[in-house]
C-alpha cells in the first residue's frame, strides 16, 4: 500500500500521482464488485464451502481496496485543503 506520511503535498506531481492511484484503485474496485456479485450468485445457488470461501476472499479484497481508496481520498483532500489555505492567505495579503 502507498504511504502518504512523507509525501510532498505542495508538488503538483503529487496530485497527479494520487489521482492516478485513485483511478487505478477505482477500476480494481469495480472489477472486484463484479466478481463479488458473480461469486455471491454462485454461492446462493450451490451453497458449498468452496463458493463461500471464494465470496469471502473477494469481500476481503474489497475491504482492502476500499481502505486504500479512503486513504488516497484523505490524502487528496488534505492537499486540496492546504491549497485553499494557501490561496486564502494570498488573497488576504492582496487586500491588505
Amino acid at each position: 500500500m502507498f504511504k502518504f506520511d512523507n509525501y510532498r503535498e505542495n508538488d503538483s506531481k503529487s496530485v497527479e500521482d494520487i489521482e492516478k492511484l485513485i483511478n487505478e484503485n477505482s477500476s480494481e474496485h469495480q472489477q472486484l464488485l463484479e466478481s463479488f456479485k458473480e461469486s455471491m450468485n454462485i454461492f446462493a445457488t450451490e451453497r458449498s464451502l468452496d463458493t463461500c470461501l471464494q465470496s469471502l476472499n473477494i469481500s476481503i479484497q474489497l475491504a482492502s481496496i476500499r481502505s486504500t481508496l479512503m486513504e488516497l481520498y484523505k490524502s487528496y483532500c488534505h492537499i486540496l485543503e492546504n491549497e485553499v489555505i494557501r490561496l486564502r492567505k494570498i488573497a488576504q495579503d492582496k487586500t491588505q
